[in-house]
């Protein structure tokens, strides 16, 4: 480590939330199979602020990928959630941006807001109306919000509402956030919205790498059989990073983690474009 050593974290915290900086790398990914951080550890809501300064700390995150304290923010966000800490939302939305190339985050963060449950959605509808943050974190936010709707129904109409609002029409718009709430809106089975994601596919507003064009979309939905058209060229409408072998798969759930020893968070792609694993393969 440069500026912050192990002594340094550990001084930092207290037990029992100081024992999360010596779990190490866990290989499930399952939220229902995450350790249960409040039986095993003794962690209650009392260490709520604790939990969020360590998963939010900067050091941490950027620390040593060889290191056991590097998965600590890991497993304090894995406890937010379970402890359904609604205080925990905004300092993790905000951090978001700092996280973009953490693959491990990617999939789990959205699960925590899922946890946390509605609770979280305005924190988030407000996170998703400032359109500065990149697509890969808005993406985190907008499965965060089909997270919440898929674990409380009752939550459904305000979720759809916001994941539509990420289709309407703005100065800003972003074709990959678009793609990404369209592909959201299909894991819910949202027919309700097809007008306002047909209107945004009229515009161009959606990159059809992520879920398809509209006729893919209409079809996922049940409102078509098959193409009455030519499938298009996924790759060629708004990806800027080179041409890829073919169209892949963006299930919402997230890909599945490569294993760590063979491609660590931030490491190079090992395709061997020089571009990081998020931003390439992954």
């Amino acid at each position: 480590m440069n500026a912050t050593s192990t002594s340094d974290f550990h001084a930092a915290f207290s037990d029992p939330v100081r024992q999360l900086l010596t779990i190490g790398e866990s290989k499930v990914r399952e939220s229902e199979n995450w350790p249960d951080y409040v039986k095993t550890f003794g962690i209650g809501p009392e260490h709520t602020d604790a939990l969020i300064r360590m998963a939010c700390d900067a050091a941490l995150n950027a620390s040593s990928s060889e290191s056991s304290e590097i998965w600590a923010p890991m497993h304090a966000w894995r406890a937010l959630g379970q402890l359904r800490a609604e205080a925990a939302v905004v300092p993790i939305l905000g951090f978001l941006d700092s996280i973009n190339d953490d693959d491990v985050a990617d999939m789990e963060i959205p699960h925590v807001l899922g946890m946390i449950g509605p609770v979280a959605i305005p924190a988030i509808a407000a996170y998703l109306s400032d359109r500065r943050h990149s697509e890969w974190s808005a993406g985190k936010a907008i499965r965060g919000v089909m997270t919440i709707v898929k674990r409380h129904p009752e939550s459904r109409d305000t979720g759809i509402a916001i994941l539509i609002g990420q289709l309407q029409r703005h100065k800003d718009e972003n074709p990959t956030t678009s793609g990404l709430a369209v592909a959201a809106l299909i894991d819910l089975n949202a027919v309700e919205a097809i007008d306002p994601i047909r209107e945004a596919f009229g515009r161009d507003a959606v990159d059809i790498s992520i879920a398809g064009d509209i006729e893919d979309v209409e079809i996922e939905l049940g409102l078509r059989d098959r193409r009455a058209t030519k499938a298009p060229n996924y790759m060629a409408q708004f990806v800027d990073w080179g041409p890829r072998p073919s169209r892949p798969p963006v299930p919402i759930g997230g890909p599945a983690l490569p294993k760590r020893q063979e491609v660590g968070r931030n490491d190079p792609c090992p395709c061997g474009s020089g571009k990081k694993y998020k931003k390439c393969c992954l």
